[in-house]
């Protein structure tokens, strides 16, 4: 895939494993000057470390995305961004509503939805300056809501497409274009955690249906989403805004250049 974002800041938050180091990876590939964020500083250093091995340009600014001081003196260090990846996320609580702890239940929705608009907000006074900008948000097939145990997951991500759907609207004139992906079930620490959910929280056959995922090698490797978002950054991606792409969905997997995972 040839995407040249040279002359170009990215920022990507949940940047220290799984999709959002692939993606912080593939972003520096491509000439970007990467920002990565996340909590865990050790994680950080090692991505950093890694783009640094091969060439690119790389900066760990560990900040919880959640909480808006934290996110003001990140963009402060960071600087204008042209690119923003919104990655961050948390699974839990998995558990009925009912059996739902309110707090664990609202730190879901801080992370996985707050923590998007504080990024958008702060992201994009430079992108409007400048008159381009690009922001992909990580979603989950999860938006649709019919899985028990999710519901602050199922809600956040819901709210994360729609936030998405709105912000496009708002600032199409201004060339910068705001896109939702679900990166389908992905090889994570996340995935993890869901295969080591109770069947009493997640139900017996949503437990079973995860580790068939792993057991019969269907999990995506963490490099898939981070070739479609790296995709939605290029030329051929010009003409969409305001859209949700679904990785398996197999229109967008061919135009991405991969199979879709048949479940």
């Amino acid at each position: 895939m040839d995407i040249d974002l040279r002359d170009r800041a990215a920022l990507v938050t949940g940047g220290g494993r799984g999709i959002g180091r692939a993606t912080a990876q593939a972003l520096a590939a491509a000439g970007a000057r990467t920002i990565v964020t996340a909590r865990g500083r050790t994680e950080l250093e090692s991505v950093v470390a890694g783009i640094a091995a091969s060439g690119g340009e790389a900066l760990a600014i560990p900040a919880d995305i959640s909480q808006p001081d934290a996110v003001r003196r990140l963009f402060e260090r960071a600087g204008p961004v042209d690119i923003l990846v919104n990655n961050a996320g948390i699974i839990q609580p998995i558990a009925p509503v009912a059996a739902s702890d309110p707090e664990t239940w609202l730190r879901n929705i801080e992370i996985n939805l707050y923590g998007v608009f504080l990024t958008c907000h702060h992201a994009l006074p430079g992108m409007l300056e400048r008159g381009w900008g690009r922001i992909v948000n990580v979603s989950s097939g999860a938006a649709r809501g019919t899985t028990e145990g999710w519901s602050a997951y199922s809600a956040a991500k819901a709210g994360v497409e729609s936030f998405s759907s709105v912000l496009a609207r708002e600032v199409d004139r201004y060339d910068i274009h705001v896109n939702a992906v679900r990166p389908g079930i992905v090889d994570t620490e996340m995935q993890v955690e869901i295969r080591s959910s109770s069947e009493e929280a997640f139900g017996r056959q949503n437990v079973e249906r995860f580790r068939g995922y792993k057991e019969r090698g269907l999990l995506r490797s963490p490099d898939d989403p981070a070739r479609l978002i790296l995709w939605l950054l290029g030329p051929a991606a010009d003409a969409i805004n305001g859209e949700v792409l679904a990785i398996d969905d197999p229109d967008v997997a061919q135009r991405v250049g991969l199979e879709p995972m048949g479940r």
